[in-house]
């Protein structure tokens, strides 16, 4: 009798769970906010957004440090022959805030932009986050799997978020009744406690959460979430694909651009001042040529020893990034030289 009880106490408990599975699978819109479980945690730890973007947009953020080498050095050759031919000690203050702003403009737009790609002669023309379409949607997607939409996180979102709390509540109850009543041959309806019977399903959701630790594993891999978001946004179009990075730049594009011409108009002004005499340097005395380049080996080895001790695998980031961007560099010579030689691969027969 009771191997008997047993058996059908799960048989019972099996259908129960069967059947819940089902009407959550069908009514998961209600049971689980997606919007609010990604705001939810993104508000309980504000460093997982800036995690987020460091890894998505990890080379932007590179091209955005370097490019204002070569920008600047661009732009501060015309400053250079404007305050050749126009004697104003002003140029220097006004060029530099002028550099300032083009260069930290220029870099954003050449990110985002051109959106589609564009051929002109043997160079194809498209942001450099949108070229790196493939590559970030494997970023973002493996961050979000492992770190956000996780199996914990959805089930702590339907069991605490005040819009969906209700509906599983009251999908509980309902299944609970179900299978009571089938299970009795109609004798039992609990239904008609609806009170008694929404209390029991409210308190055993506030204690649900703790029992679901041998279920998160599962959940995780039968839903699929890196792969499924990986799919769906490579086959972006790159319009919507600019919108998963770019909003984030703009909030504070504008500030940013800002920050650079505040910069270059105090470089310039400082400038100013030491060619007008307003403001005299110290003099050091290096003692000649010797001392003097011995000196400047100095800085650069201090400097080189500061970049290695740096925290984390930067100077290694920084070597690679220099390796593949030479290797772009030599693939692109190499189809421009076979552009202009009238060179052209052969299509398949």
């Amino acid at each position: 009798a009771a191997d008997s009880d047993g058996w059908l106490q799960k048989k019972v408990g099996h259908k129960f769970l069967r059947d819940l599975t089902v009407d959550v699978q069908e009514n998961v819109g209600k049971v689980c906010n997606l919007r609010n479980c990604v705001v939810d945690m993104m508000m309980s730890d504000r460093s997982l957004l800036g995690k987020l973007f460091q890894i998505s947009g990890k080379d932007e953020l590179a091209f955005l440090t370097d490019s204002g080498l070569w920008f600047g050095f661009l732009l501060g050759l015309i400053q250079l022959v404007v305050a050749l031919y126009w004697d104003n000690p002003w140029t220097l203050s006004v060029g530099g805030l002028i550099v300032g702003l083009a260069t930290n403009w220029l870099a954003l737009k050449w990110i985002f932009e051109p959106v589609n790609p564009k051929k002109i002669g043997p160079f194809v023309l498209q942001g450099l986050f949108l070229r790196r379409q493939n590559e970030v949607a494997a970023d973002f997607s493996k961050f979000f799997a492992t770190r956000v939409l996780t199996s914990r996180q959805l089930w702590s979102s339907i069991l605490t978020d005040p819009t969906t709390l209700p509906e599983f509540e009251s999908l509980l109850a309902n299944r609970f009744a179900s299978t009571t009543k089938d299970a009795t041959l109609g004798v039992v309806d609990l239904k008609v406690k609806s009170k008694k019977l929404k209390a029991a399903a409210a308190k055993t959701c506030a204690n649900l959460f703790e029992y679901l630790v041998d279920l998160h594993e599962y959940v995780d891999k039968a839903l699929e979430i890196e792969q499924t978001l990986r799919a769906r946004m490579m086959a972006m179009t790159s319009t919507q694909f600019e919108r998963v990075l770019h909003p984030i730049f703009e909030e504070d594009e504008l500030t940013l651009i800002l920050a650079g011409g505040g910069l270059g108009f105090l470089a310039g002004l400082v400038q100013q001042l030491i060619s007008t005499g307003s403001l005299v340097l110290p003099r050091i005395h290096i003692g000649g040529p010797a001392k003097m380049f011995s000196s400047i080996g100095s800085i650069v080895g201090l400097y080189a020893l500061f970049i290695a001790v740096k925290p984390g695998k930067s100077l290694y980031q920084f070597i690679e990034r220099l390796i593949e961007r030479t290797r772009q560099l030599k693939k692109r010579t190499r189809r421009t030289v076979r552009y202009f030689r009238g060179e052209r691969k052969q299509s398949p027969s």
